[in-house]
């Protein structure tokens, strides 16, 4: 016979990060990414309000590119003053994929990385990763807990008791106030196909 009273349903469990804090990537900020490599610098800035999204590559420099994504995706070339409409995929995970630079340069570990806490200053905490069990690399990642990211990534080569900084990778300049200006093509832009603006 069957009743109506309500049985007891078997939760799934939520699958464990592998990290040991948290990389959701913010709904509202905008930063720089600084990667440092011996005599090189690349800077890249993000900014997100929401569904609307922008990643400029060498911001303020002569060969400035940016993605703008909102109600379609828009490619600006600046030394040229033009622009094209790209074809986007749709839906918040498409998105989250091509715009997820702010967390995949911090923590791009591979999937047998280790962490180890080995301090905390004020906000922050820092923790020494491990890959593959190996000793020959080292890396420290800096987690600021009042924006709820990592927030600098230096790589060491280690030889004996020798360690050389390789590279470094850091979010400067967070923000939380985005003024949505930073999501419109610029005035005085042309427009122009996508095959005429590859060709410049």
């Amino acid at each position: 016979m069957q009743t109506s009273e309500n049985k007891p349903v078997p939760l799934v469990p939520e699958a464990k990060s592998r990290f040991p804090f948290a990389t959701k990537e913010p709904e509202i900020f905008q930063c720089e990414i600084v990667v440092t490599a011996s005599d090189m610098t690349r800077r890249t800035m993000l900014a997100r309000k929401g569904s609307l999204r922008r990643v400029d590559f060498d911001p303020s420099e002569k060969n400035q590119r940016t993605i703008l994504q909102t109600d379609k995706e828009y490619l600006i070339a600046f030394d040229k003053k033009i622009y094209a409409e790209k074809a986007v995929k749709t839906g918040p995970v498409a998105a989250d994929a091509q715009f997820s630079e702010l967390t995949s340069e911090l923590l791009n570990l591979g999937e047998h990385a280790e962490f180890q806490e080995i301090g905390r200053e004020e906000t922050v905490t820092k923790y020494k990763v491990s890959l593959d069990g190996g000793d020959a690399n080292e890396i420290i990642i800096y987690y600021d807990e009042t924006i709820g990211m990592p927030v600098k990534q230096e790589f060491f080569a280690v030889d004996g008791a020798e360690k050389i900084l390789q590279y470094s990778v850091e979010v400067v300049g967070f923000r939380t106030d985005v003024d949505e200006g930073l999501f419109a093509i610029p005035a005085g832009f042309r427009k122009v196909s996508l095959g005429e603006f590859y060709s410049r």
